[in-house]
């Protein structure tokens, strides 16, 4: 038994214009926020 096609899986996601943007976004806050937690810990330890 074969799956039906899902065209909808080939869309482009509704912000930045593509996966790899998103991912990209996604990668980039996740740094900045270890960044950020990681001074508040040094400043107040």
């Amino acid at each position: 038994m074969t799956e039906a096609p899902r065209p909808e899986m080939d869309d482009a996601p509704p912000v930045l214009g593509s996966w790899r943007n998103l991912y990209v976004a996604t990668i980039g806050t996740l740094v900045v926020l270890v960044v950020v937690f990681w001074a508040l810990t040094e400043v107040y330890s």
